[in-house]
């Protein structure tokens, strides 16, 4: 909520593989991009620094623990700060290291994220999302609980959060402050949902508590017309949030959304069956 400063440290042992005009853009379309998920409570105030000569060679890929990765990034956060950027008064450092050649392209640990590759709006809001608190948007193949036949741990195809940009989950903007918290039900009958892609007075998701977890519905109206599913286990994921599980296949079509008159079973709990699918609106029936 409010400013989120960030600052973006390009360092280099020499190599420049893209321009500094190129991460200034992509960072001006990860600021609309929180702009318009947040409805405008989130804003994002982004520095970018010129290519700043940071290593005498490959600085490496660090390891698994938060200690091996702070070797890397050392080096560029000295270099930050003799060039006139001081990483302390940022609310986020994201250090682009150039020619890296690592296995991945990104690691977040705190408030402090290395990219291994050129800064793209999928992967700086992917990485700032872990640097907010949130975890991995997964998801998982089979109409049972995601937890007895497992998960793609970033399969959703919808957040930023996972393999796609379309926006947040409900879940996600719930845990970020931008939606309040959403009714757990417990009653079969009819209710009403507006999607979490716009402000509204309904409610944005349905919460449905499971022994294991809570199942998570919530209504896209575009590019399709449909009720999403998704599981949170009841496990924590320190120092992330949980993880919410998108159910892929929540009826026979080989699609992740239930439309209009169909119904789905969520594993020991309610049936669900999508009613009316509007343009601001839907109607379902737990049964």
């Amino acid at each position: 909520m409010g400013e989120e400063r960030v600052l973006v440290v390009l360092a280099t042992s020499g190599p420049r593989p893209y321009t500094v005009a190129e991460v200034e853009r992509t960072v001006r379309q990860a600021e609309a991009f929180f702009q318009t998920a947040s409805f405008g409570q989130l804003h994002l105030n982004a520095d970018v620094t010129p290519w700043l000569p940071a290593f005498s060679g490959n600085p490496g890929c660090g390891g698994t623990t938060n200690r091996s990765l702070e070797a890397v990034v050392a080096p560029a956060r000295l270099a930050a700060d003799r060039a006139g950027f001081d990483p302390a008064r940022y609310d986020d450092v994201v250090y682009a290291i150039a020619e890296s050649r690592c296995g991945f392209h990104g690691a977040t640990w705190g408030h402090e994220v290395m990219l291994t590759r050129q800064p793209t709006v999928e992967l700086l809001v992917h990485e700032l999302g872990h640097a907010m608190g949130l975890g991995h948007a997964q998801a998982s193949g089979c109409r049972v609980s995601p937890m007895q036949c497992g998960v793609n741990e970033t399969g959703d195809p919808f957040s930023p959060m996972g393999s796609g940009l379309l926006d947040f989950s409900a879940y996600e903007k719930v845990l970020l402050g931008w939606i309040p918290a959403q009714p757990h039900v417990t009653v079969a009958k009819r209710y009403v949902l507006a999607p979490p892609t716009a402000r509204s007075t309904l409610a944005q998701a349905l919460v449905i508590d499971a022994e294991d977890g809570s199942w998570w519905i919530e209504y896209r109206a575009r590019p399709f017309r449909g009720l999403l599913v998704r599981f949170v286990e009841a496990r924590d994921l320190a120092p992330f949030a949980r993880s919410a599980a998108l159910m892929l296949r929540p009826v026979k079509a080989n699609r992740p959304w239930i439309a209009r008159g169909e119904s789905s079973k969520l594993p020991g709990s309610f049936r669900v069956t999508l009613l009316k699918a509007g343009s601001a609106r839907a109607e379902l029936r737990l049964h």
